[in-house]
């Protein structure tokens, strides 16, 4: 017997990175599996159940619809409706305490008169001040990426066939447009310093809640997170390289983790010029 998922469930079993074996509907808006707590491995590296294996039903803040029920409408934006915990019943529907018995009351009254001693007050220890929260990158290997910077990372290679790196001018975003709206063309100033918002995708941009181009890096983050966003973006452009990074602690995402890819890209003169950064922020 199978079980059907809705195409915005956020269940596992319509993730674009779930492992499990699934099937998609004629109309594209139903995932079918054999059951309901089918099982299958997670492989998004930002999820807390990334190379665990979880049940078709299982969701996290990371899900992501596969692409064909993303165009037919799945969206992530939907959260899922929860029941209503119960709550507890006033405080003046509380049940009154059982009558004591009538042998007893001697002893009430005499519990009454007597005066009793307070307990000596203590003073409550100050709480401890919070560590600081700093933003953090930690490099992660291409094949841990999700699935959307595979093909970026793919794409990349071979349009520099045996160079070192592409030129910029030679990137087709019409062959990526499932990463364009997590994209941002970063032009580096002041020796590297700092860099320049030159292009920036529409879910990058509604996590900012700003439009940053053409603005430097250092004027649309907090300080930590633009010194580790530049110190990244200059490390990638310096040796040529890409890098794929695990993002801990940024305030664009609080208390979320996001896979950023960065490809360093050529100008005409063969030079490194500028760097595409791919950041794989939830709700594109």
């Amino acid at each position: 017997m199978t079980h059907a998922f809705a195409k915005d469930s956020r269940a596992c079993a319509a993730c674009v990175s779930w492992g499990g074996e699934r099937a998609l509907s004629d109309d594209h808006t139903l995932v079918h599996v054999d059951r309901y707590s089918a099982e299958g491995e997670c492989r998004t590296a930002s999820s807390q159940d990334y190379r665990k294996v979880t049940r078709s039903y299982h969701t996290c803040g990371t899900w992501a619809p596969l692409p064909m029920l993303k165009k037919h409408g799945g969206r992530p934006e939907r959260q899922p409706v929860f029941a209503t915990p119960m709550q507890p019943p006033p405080s003046g529907l509380a049940a009154a305490p059982p009558a004591a018995p009538a042998s007893a009351s001697a002893s009430a009254a005499a519990a009454v008169l007597t005066k009793p001693v307070p307990a000596p007050v203590v003073p409550a220890a100050p709480a401890p001040e919070p560590e600081p929260v700093v933003c953090r990158s930690d490099v992660l290997d291409i094949d841990q990426t999700p699935q959307a910077a595979r093909v970026l990372y793919v794409y990349w290679r071979r349009v520099r066939q045996q160079r070192t790196m592409p030129l910029a001018r030679e990137m087709d975003t019409a062959q990526l447009r499932e990463c364009v709206p997590r994209l941002c063309l970063m032009e580096p100033v002041d020796g590297g310093a700092d860099f320049l918002y030159r292009a920036c995708g529409r879910a990058v941009q509604r996590k900012m809640g700003r439009r940053p181009v053409p603005l430097r890096v250092s004027a649309c983050h907090p300080a930590d997170a633009a010194e580790r966003f530049n110190a990244d973006l200059r490390a990638c452009l310096e040796s040529g390289q890409p890098r794929s990074l695990l993002v801990r602690d940024d305030p664009m995402l609080p208390g979320v983790r996001f896979v950023e890819l960065l490809l360093p890209l050529a100008g005409d003169d063969g030079r490194p010029a500028c760097v595409l950064a791919y950041r794989h922020v939830p709700g594109a």
